[in-house]
């Protein structure tokens, strides 16, 4: 983790540089490098400062930047040492003018010019700026291009490369390691590989791949391997049947047979990149000797881009376009969940209906947004708390090679397109993703410390071709690119452009323009961007129970309350017992009742210490303050029992549908213990239900604590306890009641995932996961009540804990603050209106008889005339209040809860 800011303060410029800055040393402008970290990034690996140095954790204002102009020195420095040159923002990315300014824009358009010089003599150009039209395009391709072959779209992966180096042409099969033309220095080629001394000494007579004067002075890409992912949805369907997928790999005459797909990205010059002139008249040039041909030269008109500036057209939340520079905007990294601009297809969420809708402008500072509804032609104003933007939130996958739907489509996304008269399938805004990522790509590129898979048939082949090359190098084929206007594909191409009617504008491969409604174009899931998902998804996931679907079932005479019946108790070294051993253990059958014992006989002192050890204010209050309860005398009235034992489980329980198994004795003697600490320990802010028919089942309420955004509100989450409990967590699923408008907080998942170290769905420091010994369920539900709802939940994201102090984290923080709390008054509206049968007295007397519901909407109408003063909050209100403020859009999503909230304390109870 890197250092905090030095105090808690407003850092408004503190955040200058991002990843992929162009940038310039203070005290050397010939030294410019790029960005490669920065102090404020995610660490989505720990860093390894034995492997480099660049590597180790940053303090606060530190950047990584490797200097392409010095051999790619690398260095961290402060980012006060470092003068930003240009910024490498693409069309799709999401921008802003400062840190502290709400308004988002996206780009959709840039331009780029650059300054050249030759590579290998660094002679600069004698003209000040190349554009893109002044260079030739890339002919071959790279890794992540997209190809197609036969109705197959595919998607390059690794490639082998001929390199020329030491003054002489040598053909060599790239190895690893990513040559471009100019690099030069001692042992810049790989080693020779075992076994390979005598072809190369066949291939090369003289050459040595170890001299100190090693210069690459052209690469060329000779073999592919491929991963076909999708095919051309505009087929019949019984073409398609007849479509098998291509071969993997791709070389010589073959190449030829393949198109190289273009998209605006592809367009472009990134300081360091190697790029050739369409007109080199009166350019600088090299000459190279050959080697098979001691009186023949290479000329060498190959350059090297060493400093970019680039313009950018934005469009802006609220309708604005605008030309201005890169480094007039900065990235915006973080965007809200609830953030859209013009032409997003989205969704309106009230809590009775939704309907899909186009964005026409967005007013960030209000949070409201204008938008269309096609159903009736007509246009309103709405809370951006009432729009889902993405629709990834609905989506709860049953199969895991299918890449999930989303709402709309954005820029700089592949399609395909449907023919006219047919559709994608889906009910609008959503639009389908295609995109099966072979299995062989998966594949490990080393065993046993040598190439593997399908690596070492590709570094086979590019072995092969070198050889073959030495002699024939007419074998080498070309990768084909579209011609403009040739119309050979048009079955797919990429967004450009999103209109404010809800149709698409698509760019075709052959760079012809057209558009598109939604529902004809279906997205192509990206394979690098799948292995991105399953990488991050392995490391974030954490224990699972065997089979997902573990219960328990005993005699149904058992009762735990009745101690005449059978109860059995183990200490947790019991669970290592078998067969005779645990047999042979005397009984206690006379065990005392839960309510009995002291929350030390049930936890070792390491355990109750940890339970109940709570961070600062800064990060949230437990709720178990008498104070806090005094208004409504909870902790003092036998209605409102922290822990019970109910006769059956409830059919909503999430896990109710699994199939029980037999209990263990000590699984039996480890759940005593835990009901024994929940009967004694409990917070009066919780209470959990346990159930005899299922005692792998609990169902526990959490009411969200004091001075936070989820003050009176309820969390309902139920557990279930696996058979391999106690030495795995239990299972937690969170009933988010949050009508699909996003989460209320980044640990509870709208599909009911609690991300929490304590039960392995976060990798957390080894401390803070769940141990057998000293874990508890009683920890875990005090660790989400004290670590999750919290009074700055946005700040429970580890990536954003570290921004805290700065204006991007206080205005992030403040937005995410007030959806919470909007969210979780709709919480109360959902207990009181759908009540769940083993809470429903519970919520009711706490609710109505404690008069919580009056409180609730009291607050609320509080905060909204507050509000509607327009006046900024003073420093003591921000200090003590969650949330000080609302936004207009915040006010129109509260208004419409609380209606709904106010009708229901008007309404007679009954008894």
């Amino acid at each position: 983790m890197s250092k905090a800011p030095p105090n808690q303060t407003t850092q408004s410029t503190a955040t200058k540089l991002f990843q992929q800055d162009i940038v310039q040393k203070n005290n050397d402008p010939t030294y410019i490098g790029i960005v490669l970290r920065c102090w404020h990034d995610p660490e989505d690996v720990p860093p390894q400062p034995h492997v480099d140095p660049l590597m180790r954790p940053l303090a606060y204002g530190e950047v990584g930047v490797t200097f392409m102009s010095h051999l790619q020195k690398r260095e961290i420095l402060l980012e006060s040492e470092l003068r930003l040159v240009d910024r490498t923002l693409q069309p799709g990315d999401y921008c802003k003018k400062s840190i502290d300014d709400v308004r988002a824009g996206v780009v959709t358009n840039i331009s780029v010019k650059g300054r050249i010089q030759h590579a290998l003599s660094n002679e600069p150009m004698p003209v000040k700026w190349v554009t893109l039209s002044d260079l030739e395009d890339r002919g071959d391709a790279e890794i992540g291009d997209y190809v197609v072959y036969d109705d197959w779209v595919g998607q390059v992966f690794d490639e082998s490369v001929v390199e020329v180096g030491t003054k002489q042409l040598v053909r060599l099969p790239e190895l690893g390691s990513r040559l471009a033309v100019g690099e030069t220095g001692p042992n810049i080629l790989p080693p020779t590989p075992s076994g390979m001394q005598s072809l190369f000494n066949n291939l090369f007579p003289g050459f040595s791949s170890t001299t100190k004067n090693d210069l690459v002075i052209a690469v060329r890409h000779t073999a592919y391997a491929v991963a076909w992912l999708a095919l051309n949805q505009s087929l019949e369907p019984s073409i398609t049947s007849t479509k098998t997928r291509p071969k993997r790999f791709w070389y010589g005459a073959d190449l030829g047979k393949l198109t190289l797909i273009r998209g605006r990205s592809d367009l472009e010059m990134r300081v360091s990149d190697r790029v050739h002139l369409k007109d080199v008249t009166g350019m600088p040039v090299t000459e190279h000797g050959r080697p098979d041909d001691p009186t023949g030269v290479v000329q060498v008109h190959t350059f090297c881009v060493t400093e970019t500036s680039t313009e950018l057209e934005v469009l802006w939340q609220d309708g604005e376009r605008e030309s201005l520079r890169a480094i007039d905007v900065i990235p915006y990294l973080n965007p809200d969940e609830y953030d859209c601009w013009p032409g997003d297809h989205v969704m309106w969420k009230s809590e009775d209906t939704k309907r899909p809708a186009i964005v026409q402008t967005v007013n960030a500072r209000d949070r409201t947004a204008q938008i269309h509804f096609p159903d009736t032609n007509t246009t309103e104003l709405v809370s951006l708390l009432e729009l889902d933007a993405h629709g990834t939130s609905e989506f709860n996958p049953t199969n895991a090679q299918i890449a999930p739907e989303a709402y709309g489509v954005r820029r700089g996304d592949f399609v395909f397109i449907h023919t006219p008269g047919s559709t994608n399938g889906m009910q609008l805004p959503r639009v389908p993703q295609i995109g099966e990522l072979e299995p062989w790509v998966r594949e490990q590129p080393f065993l046993r410390g040598e190439f593997n898979g399908w690596r070492k048939e590709l570094q086979d082949i590019g072995i092969k071709l070198a050889e073959d090359r030495s002699s024939d190098p007419s074998l080498e084929g070309i990768i084909q690119t579209p011609q403009k206007n040739d119309g050979k594909i048009r079955w797919c191409g990429e967004v450009t452009g999103l209109n404010l009617d809800g149709t698409v504008e698509v760019t075709h491969p052959d760079w012809t323009v057209a558009t598109y409604p939604l529902e004809r174009l279906t997205r192509l899931h990206d394979g690098l961007e799948q292995l991105e998902d399953e990488t991050w998804e392995d490391g974030s996931e954490g224990v699972d129970s065997d089979d997902g679907n573990w219960n328990m079932e005993i005699e149904s005479h058992w009762d735990p309350r009745n101690h005449s019946d059978e109860w059995y108790e183990y200490s947790d070294d019991d669970a290592h017992m078998e067969g005779d051993e645990a047999e042979e253990m005397e009984v206690d059958r006379s065990i005392v009742p839960p309510h009995a014992a002291s929350p030390s006989e049930d936890l070792p002192d390491s355990q109750t210490q940890e339970a109940h050890t709570i961070p600062s204010s800064d990060q949230g209050k437990v709720s178990n303050d008498e104070d806090m309860w005094d208004d409504h005398n909870i902790s003092k009235d036998s209605t409102w029992k922290r822990f019970d034992i109910l006769s059956s489980a409830p059919v909503d329980h999430a896990f109710y549908s699994s199939a029980p198994a037999q209990p263990s004795k000590a699984f039996l003697g480890r759940l005593n213990r835990e009901y024994k600490a929940l009967e004694s320990s409990l917070p009066d802010s919780i209470i959990v239900r346990a159930y005899e028919d299922r005692t792998d089942l609990l169902r526990s309420l959490i009411i969200g604590p004091e001075n936070t955004p989820y003050e009176d509100a309820p969390f309902v989450i139920d557990w279930m306890l696996d058979s391999n409990f106690p030495q795995s967590p239990p299972v937690a699923h969170f009933l988010s009641w949050t009508n699909g408008n996003g989460r209320v907080n980044p640990n509870l998942y709208e599909e009911g995932k609690v991300c929490l170290s304590i039960l392995g769905t976060w990798s957390g420091d080894k401390s803070e996961s769940w141990n057998p010994s000293r874990s508890s369920l009683l920890q875990a539900l005090v660790s989400i009540q004290g670590l999750v709802l919290v009074k700055e939940p946005w700040f429970c994201e580890p990536a954003y804990d570290k921004l805290r102090g700065t204006e991007e984290g206080i205005v992030n923080s403040r937005l995410y603050s007030e959806k919470a709390y909007v969210l979780a008054r709709g919480f109360v509206r959902r207990a009181l209106e759908i009540p769940l049968v083993d809470l429903a007295s519970e919520i009711s007397h706490f609710y109505y008889e404690k008069g919580c519901l009056k409180k609730v909407i009291r607050d609320a109408e509080l905060l909204i005339e507050v509000s509607r003063q327009n006046t900024e909050p003073t420093q003591e209100e921000q200090n003590t209040r969650a949330v000080p403020r609302l936004t207009a859009g915040g006010i129109i999503a509260l208004e419409r809860t609380l209606n709904k909230l106010r009708s229901l304390a008007s309404q007679p109870r009954t008894s």
